[in-house]
């Protein structure tokens, strides 16, 4: 044009200052503007808002946006809506309001669609989403596809399910971004029942699918557990061709995952054609968390992902990987694991060091604690899992320490670190200190909260304030198996049956399903008053009625109650039809008490080859031979834990004072104040002879 002497006008500055802008040449777009001045056309409207546009979005210059809007003779609602989009794309808000008041006062244009749509990005809040809502009534552009879409997008993100689905209704047109909207403001809100109408709707309407929208609904799957309507929409992702896209994939690997479909997982992974990291991530995942698999399918994805792809890998595939190493037989991969995240420095990143703490929590309380002052920034999980950690292990006056170190850095307790807390107080009978994170529970808002609320339960019923312990459960508004697994193991502790089996009715009647931990306080709590027949009645209906396979800790209830009503026959041939450990330990203790040594010694035998390590079996047959005289028996068998290094678990106790625990341990003297401690018990036990004395001169006179 400009070669055959043809001058440019402002629309053809406009549309050509457009294609850099859409091609991303800034070097020509400020030729296009040189030759903008050369012609007269800075000041013009339509040529002006266009270079302003580019400055923006090619440029990132704010300074040359300004200084060309600022010249310009006339600015019409396309200009200032540059002007204000522009600014919301940089994440200036302040200055986007500025213009919006400035629009209406200076040059007395009313906003538009396009106005509203820049300043809903500029919402960060539901409030704010609100009063832009309300002004979107006022002009009214409510019912414009792309204002409403947007409304619909944020009212979800805000959390506002209802006013998402009004602004919904109210529109008269809905394109495919406003189905995906509202179908991901459902999913995102835990909605997944109604999400999925909404996407059956949108497909009633004819309305084309996009990524978006199969991925929201997937997703919806996911929550509710729904693989039959995922499969149907997984037939929609191959009609609609998006069965190789990533996007939408990864959340398809993560349903059938979840539902244990490796075959189906496969499938998908490998038909993609062009993987990123986040269906290599969700594809590691899906093995690591099946609860029976080991770490090697994981590990071998992972080894593919480093060999066969230029993709790195990032903190959430070394969390996929290190979930998977759950049990001892994975100790290898995980430490081989860690030292990878050792030298990629991705062990001092949150996520990561999380995961690290959570693999050695089983393992190695010490280095948990390692992976745990390794990390840079510790958030509230990093606090709970070591805390967790102490606790698994029976560690639990370092938890509470950890617990008040956790409050003095500015983390506050929340539904992860209370209940470890509360159980932390449990194991140690800390009744004071377990009501002051009671009080904390019902000041912070958490006592509807199931683990919160089944902790406290627990927490009463250990500490022996059963009445505490109901009181806890009532305030419950909606009680699951877990609350009631809780309040029923109480009743057990306390050899309360009857309350125990009423509470379990109560369970039936209210439609909660009763679970393999149900019947295992259930059946204690008839074993410890000796209804035998209660007890038995209870592990027939487990399997009969709810398809419950018993494990061993079943059979050790059960043999208890047949052993503590002197059985011993019968119980030794139940348990020929079970193979733990606890369960034969169990006999041998109840063969102790009635000194039958020919079961006992069959089941210590049991326990010795299931668990050589095992100090109780030894214990209990040597008290066992000592009591029915043969001395000479009970004397190797105490030989032989001397020689094979078996050592009796030493036993301790503790005490409270001024809001701390005390915990004292046989031979150990590493109390800071054991001298005085030792000195005032010289002191009682020479009191203790004086007054024995004087009691037995009185004796004698009298």
């Amino acid at each position: 044009m400009l070669s055959s002497s043809e001058k440019p006008n402002q629309f053809t500055f406009s549309v050509t200052t457009r294609a850099c802008t859409n091609l991303h040449f800034l070097q020509m777009g400020i030729q296009i503007h040189g030759l903008v001045i050369r012609f007269g056309f800075e000041r013009d409207e339509f040529a002006g808002s266009s270079l302003v546009d580019m400055y923006f979005k090619v440029g990132g210059s704010l300074v040359n946006a300004c200084s060309i809007f600022n010249e310009l003779y006339y600015r019409d609602s396309v200009t200032w809506n540059v002007m204000i989009s522009g600014f919301a794309q940089v994440g200036d808000y302040d200055e986007v309001f500025r213009m919006f008041y400035n629009m209406q006062t200076v040059d007395g244009l009313s906003p538009n669609d396009y106005t509203f749509t820049s300043l809903l990005k500029c919402c960060c809040c539901l409030n704010e989403v609100e009063q832009i809502h309300g002004l979107v009534l006022k002009y009214g552009t409510e019912m414009d596809v792309v204002v409403g879409s947007a409304l619909v997008d944020l009212y979800g993100k805000c959390g506002n399910v209802d006013s998402s689905r009004k602004v919904l209704d109210s529109m008269e047109g809905k394109d495919g971004f406003v189905w995906s909207s509202i179908i991901s403001t459902y999913t995102r809100n835990g909605c997944g029942e109604e999400a999925l109408s909404l996407f059956r709707d949108m497909c009633r309407q004819g309305e084309k699918l996009d990524q978006h929208a199969l991925s929201s609904a997937l997703k919806a799957c996911v929550n509710i557990g729904g693989i039959k309507t995922g499969t149907q929409i997984h037939s929609q992702m191959i009609k609609h061709g998006y069965q190789t896209n990533c996007f939408v994939a990864s959340v398809l690997l993560k349903l059938y995952a979840d539902c244990e479909q490796m075959g189906e997982v496969e499938k998908v992974f490998r038909r993609i054609s062009h993987k990123d990291i986040v269906c290599w991530n969700s594809m590691i995942m899906g093995y690591a968390q099946i609860e029976e698999g080991s770490a090697l399918p994981s590990i071998e994805l992972y080894r593919e992902l480093r060999r066969t792809t230029t993709l790195k890998h990032d903190g959430t595939t070394l969390v996929a990987v290190l979930k998977s190493c759950r049990s001892e037989s994975d100790l290898q991969i995980g430490l081989q694991i860690h030292t990878e995240i050792i030298k990629s420095s991705f062990c001092h990143e949150t996520i990561v060091g999380n995961a690290v703490i959570n693999m050695y929590s089983t393992w190695s309380v010490e280095d948990a604690h390692k992976a745990f002052i390794a990390i840079d920034y510790r958030d509230d999980i990093s606090w709970s899992s070591i805390i967790g950690s102490y606790v698994r292990n029976g560690v639990e006056l370092e938890a509470l320490r950890l617990c008040k170190e956790m409050l003095a850095t500015g983390i506050y307790l929340s539904c992860f670190s209370l209940p470890t807390c509360i159980t932390a107080c449990s194991s140690l009978a800390a009744l004071e200190l377990g009501k002051q994170f009671q009080s904390f529970v019902v000041k912070s808002g958490f006592e509807n909260d199931i683990y919160v609320g089944s902790s406290v339960i627990d927490m009463y019923a250990k500490c022996g304030s059963m009445e505490d312990s109901v009181k806890a459960f009532n305030e419950q508004p909606h009680p699951n198996a877990v609350t009631f697994n809780a309040l029923i193991s109480g009743f057990a502790q306390h050899g309360k049956a009857q309350e125990a089996i009423e509470t379990f009715g109560k369970m039936e009647k209210m439609k909660v399903i009763p679970n393999k931990i149900t019947f295992i306080a259930v059946i204690s709590a008839c074993s410890h008053v000796g209804l035998v027949e209660k007890s038995v009645y209870f592990f027939k209906l487990m399997s009969e009625k709810y398809g419950l396979q018993p494990v061993t800790e079943h059979y050790s209830c059960l043999i208890d109650v047949f052993g503590r009503a002197g059985r011993l026959d019968e119980a030794h041939k139940i348990m020929l039809n079970n193979e733990g450990d606890s369960a034969w330990r169990t006999l041998l203790s109840a063969c102790r008490n009635y000194g039958n040594t020919d079961i006992g010694e069959k089941s210590a035998r049991k326990v010795m080859e299931l668990n050589p390590s095992d100090h109780a079996s030894y214990v209990l047959l040597s008290n066992l031979y000592s009591e029915v005289g043969r001395w000479e028996e009970a004397r190797e068998l105490r030989q032989k834990m001397a020689e094979t290094g078996i050592k009796k678990d030493p036993g301790s106790s503790w005490l409270i004072s001024k809001d701390w625990v005390h915990e004292f341990t046989v031979g150990d003297f590493s109390h800071p104040e054991t001298e005085k401690i030792l000195r005032n018990l010289h002191m009682l036990n020479q009191q203790i002879k004086i007054d024995d004395s004087r009691h037995n001169n009185v004796r004698l006179l009298g």
